[in-house]
């Protein structure tokens, strides 16, 4: 059998043409934004996800950083007082959803496409991605199409996250791995 891949992400024309007037709409209204303008960024991703797709999931609450990089935006939900920082990428070739109170640390990746390695034309493959509430995500970490974060979780920095994280668990490393239970400590009051 011949490898013949193809050479483009074959997702449909009219949302690759979308995708690339967001990528110069983002380059000219938000990262040569002020650091202290995550209002005005939250509105320009809502309005390009409104356009193609019609109702936004992107919490007026949420902080978008002006050095983050959004793909596909009408596939993204983010819940309130969630931040998505500097650097961190979010591919949503399939959907994914970011609950409330979530911090994506630096340089992160969440990644909802790849490709089948056994078809002879390397087609796409999509999953979507979950991040619950009161997660964090570290820096530089990575976040594979699939996946599932369950709430309060911690994905320590530099990991590489391939299967579902329960709840209220740390994990790290690559592939990420069980390193012990998030227990809150309870608040002093002085």
């Amino acid at each position: 059998m011949r490898f013949d891949p193809v050479q483009t992400n074959q997702r449909p024309l009219g949302e690759k043409l979308v995708q690339r007037i967001w990528e110069c709409a983002r380059a000219f209204l938000c990262w040569p934004t002020f650091f202290f303008m995550r209002r005005w960024r939250v509105f320009v991703t809502k309005m390009f996800g409104r356009l193609y797709k019609g109702p936004d999931s992107i919490s007026w609450a949420a902080s978008l950083s002006r050095k983050c990089r959004i793909d596909y935006p009408w596939n993204v939900s983010i819940g309130a007082k969630s931040s998505v920082n500097d650097g961190a990428w979010i591919y949503a070739l399939g959907e994914i959803k970011i609950g409330r109170n979530v911090c994506i640390g630096e340089d992160v990746k969440l990644l909802t496409g790849s490709h089948d390695v056994d078809s002879p034309t390397f087609d796409l493959v999509t999953k979507p991605i979950c991040v619950c509430d009161n997660v964090w995500i570290a820096t530089g970490a990575m976040v594979m199409p699939g996946v599932t974060i369950g709430e309060g979780a911690v994905v320590a920095a530099g990991s590489v996250v391939t299967k579902d994280i329960e709840p209220w668990t740390v994990v790290g490393g690559n592939p990420a791995k069980f390193i012990k239970k998030r227990v809150l400590k309870e608040a002093v009051v002085s």
